[in-house]
């Protein structure tokens, strides 16, 4: 009644052990099974029964991703969203987790205050450099460029007028 194929369980183990160190999406784990030489129908069985049991699930991954991101590393839309297409996250999941994690973030707010906290590389630079060193930074942070603008002039506003910036 319970003939328990062995590669299949063997596997299983390969991916709980895989999993008791960090959360995975389904892509990674597929790719971290086949890349360890397992057949693909097993493979197959181990992430549905992973699945069945929630321990992966791309929706919470990509919810708690960009959680996490924003607390430890604050990034843009952008960003976000290239770090979870990597990881073999679907664009719907990626979009509505985007649009939930947002909705209530002032994203401007968000870059404005990376800026203060780099402050001292820009406050004995022209205008003109340290703007574009901002905007630079924010960019590749993955903020739209009107957002890295808006923040950029206020930041330099601020530094501007008593050599400190209030991010508040």
């Amino acid at each position: 009644m319970f003939d328990l194929d062995p590669d299949i369980e063997k596997a299983k183990k390969t991916a709980f052990q895989l999993l008791e160190r960090r959360a995975y999406t389904r892509s990674e784990i597929v790719t971290k099974l086949r890349g360890r030489g397992y057949d693909e129908p097993v493979v197959t069985a181990t992430v549905e029964t992973l699945e069945r049991l929630d321990l992966i699930d791309d929706v919470d991954f990509a919810s708690r991703f960009i959680r996490e991101r924003l607390r430890l590393r604050p990034s843009g839309h952008a960003a976000l969203r290239r770090d979870l297409r990597r990881r073999g996250v679907e664009a719907s999941v990626i979009e509505a987790a985007l649009d939930e994690a947002f909705e209530d973030i002032d994203i401007e707010a968000v870059a404005f205050g990376l800026l203060c906290g780099r402050r001292s590389r820009y406050l004995h630079l022209d205008r003109v450099k340290a703007l574009n060193r901002m905007y630079g930074f924010l960019g590749r942070r993955g903020f739209p460029f009107d957002v890295a603008r808006s923040a950029a002039a206020r930041a330099f506003e601020e530094m501007g007028r008593d050599g400190t910036t209030d991010p508040g």
